[in-house]
């Protein structure tokens, strides 16, 4: 398409209600600097397309001439791919976007599939923005995303730290000179779609997504239409909601921290002056912030035994994670790093871009 197309379609993306919304995110959720180079993740569907034109708009309204990158992974999964990858070019010429099209192969036979591929993912993706000089990785997922992860975690068992849901900002995993943000999580998947049928710009579906043998396909295809029916601002006020328990769960590391709950020591007398509800709260906070995976149900049985009368020591044990309750004093240690433990400690030593309620 020629450059006057091009431009035409920035300047309705440009005047398009979601692109104030979306660069006041930019910067006050993400904290992203004005004129920052951008990476944006291109899958090709309507997410990461309405963002791209948002992003170009966007940049190009605080620079003429501002940097942003797109970056394509192709999986090698789907027959469909190579075609995702011609028209995410497509679009890219239209805006006179650099695309990287980068190739990942996680293995049809691994298991674990969709985390492997996830896994592989991100590291290009990071690895494609340090080499570009465009450190602030911009994601597609929105509220209606933030609904369906919710559902899920709700439905597996969940700790505070699950209902803090996606996060607006965090440290790239693999590298850690790069911010990964996601700038439309308060914004729904119509809204998006909006965007780019009102500019005329085409966009791809994936096919997987729609697979119902899957816990998110199933949600999408049978759980969530009837409950947009009813509420059709349900996967916002997810979004909000989700806002707040991350809000709540900052407040937690902050007096975990303050009030000596981190230590592997905690005193039991401390846990009866703020009761079963907020020590349980505290202690499976303490335990994040020390790169401990103690399960919920655990933390609970313990909370609740140090909160009683009885003086006699118990211990609590599961999934290389014990809790000893004793007459004064409460022992959380690590008997035994298992995969998941280890998996989920170093995520969360990685994903802290500093103390704050937008960051896990």
């Amino acid at each position: 398409m020629k450059r006057a197309a091009g431009a035409t379609i920035l300047l309705k993306a440009g005047r398009h209600p979601l692109a104030a919304a979306c660069a006041a995110n930019l910067a006050a959720r993400c904290r992203r600097p004005e004129s920052t180079g951008m990476t944006v993740a291109l899958s090709g569907g309507p997410d990461s397309t309405a963002l791209l034109l948002l992003a170009v708009a966007i940049a190009r309204r605080e620079r003429p001439n501002a940097l942003v990158g797109a970056v394509h992974v192709h999986h090698h999964l789907r027959s469909s791919a190579d075609a995702d990858a011609l028209v995410c070019e497509a679009v890219c010429r239209q805006l006179s976007v650099p695309l990287e099209v980068l190739h990942v192969h996680p293995g049809r036979d691994h298991a674990g599939l969709a985390a492997r591929a996830r896994a592989l993912r991100h590291e290009a993706i990071e690895q494609a923005a340090q080499r570009s000089g465009l450190p602030w990785v911009l994601l597609g997922h929105h509220a209606d995303d933030v609904l369906e992860t919710l559902l899920m975690r709700l439905g597996r068992g969940v700790s505070a730290r699950g209902l803090a849901g996606i996060p607006w900002i965090r440290r790239g995993i693999h590298v850690r000179e790069v911010r990964v943000v996601r700038p439309l999580l308060d914004r729904n998947r119509a809204e998006l779609e909006g965007l780019c049928d009102s500019c005329g710009v085409s966009f791809v579906r994936d096919e997987s997504n729609a697979n119902e043998a899957t816990v998110r396909g199933h949600l999408r295809a049978r759980v969530i239409p009837p409950l947009l029916a009813r509420w059709s601002t349900i996967a916002v006020h997810a979004a909000r909601a989700c806002d707040d328990a991350r809000c709540g769960h900052w407040a937690l590391g902050r007096i975990a921290r303050r009030q000596g709950w981190t230590g592997e020591f905690i005193d039991r007398a401390q846990m009866r002056r703020h009761g079963a509800t907020l020590s349980r709260a505290l202690l499976q906070r303490a335990a994040e912030i020390r790169g401990i995976d103690a399960s919920p149900m655990l933390v609970r049985k313990a909370v609740s035994a140090a909160c009683g009368r009885g003086t006699s020591p118990r211990k609590f044990s599961g999934h290389g994670v014990t809790i000893e309750v004793r007459a004064k004093q409460v022992r959380l240690t690590r008997t035994a790093i298992t995969a998941r433990a280890a998996r989920s400690g170093s995520r969360r030593a990685v994903a802290g871009a500093g103390d704050s309620p937008n960051t896990p």
